[in-house]
């Protein structure tokens, strides 16, 4: 009996649904059967320690890759200095240069082997690249003992001579290897001792396999779109059964404006497998209503939808030395679909009315952007009222500031914003579903600005963002009432009910017998995922092309 959580992302940027997952593997670790967190990649140690950070155990990750082998642990456990020992012996290498997280062994002044320690645990070894004649020739890859080695040849590009990766090979605990990754372009063969060859999508086939799923078995899905072990998990998911989180909450609506099309593919392929699902989870009861609505519009299977916040509040926090005057934050993923350029231009004219007021801006993400606003903030001289915070962890942050701000165009829930209530912060934002209208109640903790999907008129809501800047700071005794109120609504999604929900979910899909019909199940995945989408309206699939080929 476990639950089987896919998948942990590999070179993504960090977004909603890891904060997600991090909510919930607070809440998985009290449950009483094992829960595995898989990577459906090779991750790096910065992977790792991102996920780690959020609260899920590395203990419990795992990668597809390694598990194929007979030792699954992804922690570095080799000691750095029995490895170097042994290289500068069987090398002849008198001394080593120790550089910070790094050790260069040099012979007859060229660099042959350099090992790479643990970030942040220089006691263990991470990698060891080899050169030959100054070049990388080959790179051993280590958790508890050398777990792949990377293969290079030397190749030209336009920007001249790199080290290009042609083969990796995957050991088991005696030394022998498991099987070999080919890369040729961007894809890739793995070869097996026994003759096999697969594709990426036979590789995650054999991991499905391993598993050896049975009835007492979860899995848990929090994104389908693009990932290529969607179609093998569905097919080799035995008797297992699948809960699907739905953390996405959009859709395409006719007339739609430029500035809110982000259609999640994810509801693309739900639609497609709803059938097979025994659980969809999404995080209010509106989302439920319209998904239960177009998935009857587009003749799909209804299974039980349930509610569960994808985030939740451990313990309400209060400012220690009170909160500053004016001030104002947004903590966000840095891209253009949240809008944050319509926060500076507001919090500009705002701060043209109140000089007290000011911005900060909390997150990372695409750099062009971030310039964009500030030369925006340059040219406006605002650099001493707006300033760009970076990443940070703004757990004990939110409680300092006033107010909350969001610009974005949809949130399903909106973990910031709960985060940021919970702290007793203010809100100004647009009124768009999901997360804005369960959190913010306008007049009463914040306010909503009129937004309409379809009509998006830049400087008006600029202009009417800036005016309520100008007003929740007008009456100091309200803004007070404001801030009780957002710890009032913030103490509606406690840990504990959340964690009720979870369990009773978890209860109820393991004892409840199957509803799907045998016509569905007897086919294979290829035939359900025709079948499903064969159902759905031409127009349904053509509005979804259009929109992922852009």
């Amino acid at each position: 009996m476990a639950i089987y959580v896919f998948s942990l992302l590999v070179g993504y940027a960090p977004n909603g649904v890891d904060y997600a997952q991090g909510y919930r593997a607070k809440i998985f670790s009290k449950l009483s059967c094992p829960v595995r967190y898989l990577f459906a990649e090779l991750p790096g140690r910065q992977d790792i320690g991102f996920y780690k950070k959020l609260g899920i155990p590395e203990e419990d990750m795992f990668s597809m890759y390694h598990s194929l082998l007979d030792h699954t642990t992804l922690r570095p456990t080799v000691k750095a200095k029995d490895k170097l020992a042994e290289l500068m012996d069987s090398l002849q290498i008198a001394d080593a240069d120790h550089q910070g997280s790094e050790i260069r062994l040099v012979k007859e002044g060229q660099a042959v082997a350099t090992l790479v320690l643990v970030p942040d645990d220089r006691e263990h070894l991470l990698c060891v690249h080899y050169f030959e004649e100054g070049k990388l020739v080959r790179t051993e890859n280590y958790t508890d003992q050398i777990a792949c080695t990377d293969y290079y040849q030397t190749a030209a590009s336009d920007h001249g001579l790199y080290a290009k990766r042609t083969r990796r090979a995957y050991y088991h605990r005696d030394g022998s290897v498991a099987y070999e990754q080919i890369f040729a372009g961007e894809k890739s063969w793995y070869l097996f001792p026994d003759g096999r060859v697969l594709t990426k999508t036979g590789l995650i086939e054999e991991f499905m396999k391993k598993l050896d799923l049975s009835e007492e078995d979860i899995i848990l899905i929090d994104r389908f779109a693009q990932f290529d072990y969607v179609q093998p998990l569905f097919q080799q998911r035995q008797k297992a059964r699948v809960i699907a989180v739905m953390h996405a909450g959009h859709y395409f609506e006719e007339g739609e404006s430029s500035y809110t099309v982000n259609f999640n593919q994810d509801y693309n392929y739900l639609f497609k497998y709803s059938g097979m699902l025994d659980a969809i989870v999404v995080s209010t009861q509106q989302q439920k209503d319209e998904l239960t609505e177009k998935l009857l519009e587009y003749r799909c299977i209804v299974p039980d939808i349930r509610v569960i916040p994808a985030g939740s509040v451990e313990r309400l926090r209060y400012p220690d030395r009170g909160r500053k005057p004016g001030s104002m934050l947004s903590v966000s993923r840095v891209q253009w679909h949240k809008k944050l350029h319509w926060l500076v231009m507001a919090a500009v004219k705002a701060h043209q009315r109140n000089e007290n007021i000011s911005l900060d801006i909390y997150g990372s993400g695409s750099g062009d952007y971030i310039n964009l606003m500030k030369g925006m903030v340059e040219k406006y001289q605002a650099q001493s009222y707006i300033r760009f915070m970076g990443h940070q962890d703004v757990t004990e942050v939110y409680k300092n500031y006033e107010v909350f701000l969001t610009a974005s165009t949809f949130e399903t829930l909106g973990l910031s914003i709960l985060e940021a209530i919970s702290s007793g912060a203010a809100v100004i934002g647009l009124d768009v579903k999901y997360g804005s209208r369960l959190l913010v109640h306008p007049g009463e903790n914040g306010y909503l600005i009129d937004f309409e999907s379809g009509r998006v008129e830049e400087e008006k809501i600029v202009d009417r963002l800036a005016e309520k800047m100008i007003e929740i700071f007008a009456d100091q005794e309200r803004l007070g009432r404001f801030h009780e109120c957002s710890y009032e609504i913030s103490s509606k999604f406690t840990v504990q009910e959340v964690e009720d929900n979870w369990k009773k979910i978890v209860q109820e899909v393991w004892g409840k017998e199957k509803v799907i019909s045998e016509s569905l199940m007897s086919g294979s995945v290829s035939n359900n995922f025709m079948y499903a989408h064969r159902k759905l309206p031409k127009n349904f699939r053509h509005r979804w092309w259009k929109k992922s080929r852009r």
